[in-house]
């Protein structure tokens, strides 16, 4: 056997074993949250506000880790589809509008508001793999999501231009403005960008391409033995995952904008009528 193909047989085999643990964990996580429910029904007697508090917490991090679970097998999933897309009729609005649903307990804990704005009521934007987009969409969100402070919120505009689906995403918070909470990330080519601006009226445009990316996300990473405080964190890599998805669909990431204005995130994909 190859060192290709022993690897991709190993490949083939964690990602059945994490399917299976992940699938494992949902039967307690569906109880948890049965019980809770009970509780919070109060069938057993009444509850304190304390108690009350409790149980809804309980509650919000068990949706939440279940969405988690369901991610990773839907990852797994698509791992072992590879990259055969399976096109169909997707309405990308109502798919952002469930995405935010199931990140609910994250936007309440973290105290954000989330806002899904343009793209037509009920009409198919275009063919897609659903999964694939769900989980392109779904990182995306999410690491924006929880960069965002207390009291801000995130806000999703869909567009269509030139046979293209544009999905932007970016912060906005009563005292700071618009922007994105990862910019210092990208500081010193976002500023070569403006510097090289013929026009202020121009919004400027960085790609991130998943090889730059990961390149600066992991460039602070501690080496072996070192302090690993300055590992990426679960949003960075999100964002990361979100990249390497785009560019499968044969789309990508790119950062709109300029100092004056603040930043956003915006998603492209090439849309099939």
């Amino acid at each position: 056997m190859t060192n290709k193909s022993m690897t991709t047989s190993t490949d083939l085999l964690k990602n059945k074993l994490l399917t299976l643990v992940t699938q494992e964990m949902l039967t307690p996580l569906t109880s948890v949250m049965g019980m809770a429910s009970v509780l919070n029904q109060e069938i057993y007697g009444p509850l304190t506000d304390k108690q009350r508090e409790y149980v809804e917490v309980i509650n919000e991090r068990s949706r939440y880790l279940r969405s988690l679970v369901e991610q990773i097998i839907a990852l797994a999933k698509l791992d072992e589809s590879g990259q055969n897309l399976e096109k169909t009729p997707v309405d990308v609005k109502n798919l952002c509008q469930q995405i935010v649903r199931d990140l609910e307990p994250e936007t309440v804990y973290r105290q954000v508001e989330f806002h899904v704005l343009g793209g037509g009521g009920d009409r198919k934007i275009g063919l897609f793999d659903k999964e694939i987009l769900e989980q392109t969409l779904y990182n995306l969100i999410y690491s924006v999501i929880q960069s965002a402070g207390s009291g801000s919120e995130v806000k999703l505009h869909l567009s269509e231009k030139q046979e293209e689906l544009n999905v932007a995403v970016w912060v906005s918070h009563p005292l700071l403005g618009d922007n994105l909470p990862h910019t210092q990330l990208y500081s010193q080519k976002l500023s070569a960008i403006e510097q090289n601006s013929n026009s202020s009226l121009t919004l400027n445009r960085l790609q991130l391409t998943f090889a730059e990316l990961k390149e600066i996300i992991f460039e602070e990473m501690p080496k072996q033995g070192e302090n690993v405080t300055a590992n990426p964190t679960r949003d960075l890599l999100a964002l990361l995952f979100c990249c390497q998805l785009a560019e499968q669909q044969g789309g990508s990431l790119w950062i709109q904008g300029s100092a004056e204005s603040g930043y956003r995130y915006i998603l492209v994909l090439p849309l099939s009528k």
